[in-house]
């Protein structure tokens, strides 16, 4: 992932006047802060600011409350000028799916990336080429994710 969101905002024609890539997060959450620490690694970063309706650890919205902040905060980052990375899911609508199709439109030349980190990552892909080599017939299947969330 953080090779897509640095490939989409590190080209030369994106870098702001001093050179340096600024980079805002909302609704960091695990995966969010993942999201951040690679690109920040990269020379010329900088993490600009967070935003977060969590007050505090263990506290979490409504699950509504959420989903409708995707498609507001995608919009009101386009309309601002910005560059959007996205992490799935894009929107939880087909009215919310035409507003941000409509604030990219407006947007002119801002990349908009959305990210779908099990499908895209590179275990995937070498799994589905793995099982295509012909390993038989396969009996069980075991998966962990582990989360501090």
């Amino acid at each position: 992932m953080a090779s897509g969101l640095a490939g989409a905002i590190a080209g030369p024609s994106v870098l702001a006047a001093n050179g340096r890539i600024r980079l805002g997060i909302i609704g960091p959450g695990d995966r969010g802060t993942q999201s951040v620490r690679e690109p920040l690694a990269c020379p010329n970063t900088e993490l600009a600011g967070v935003a977060d309706i969590y007050q505090a650890p263990g506290r979490r919205p409504r699950p509504r409350t959420r989903r409708q902040m995707h498609c507001e905060r995608f919009v009101a980052a386009l309309d601002a000028g910005k560059h959007v990375y996205r992490e799935k899911t894009m929107a939880f609508s087909v009215e919310h799916a035409r507003r941000m199709r409509a604030a990219c439109e407006r947007a002119g030349r801002r990349t908009v990336q959305i990210g779908h980190q099990g499908c895209s990552s590179g275990q995937v892909w070498a799994a589905v080429n793995f099982l295509k080599t012909g390993v038989g017939k396969i009996a069980a299947v075991h998966a962990h994710m582990y989360r501090s969330t």
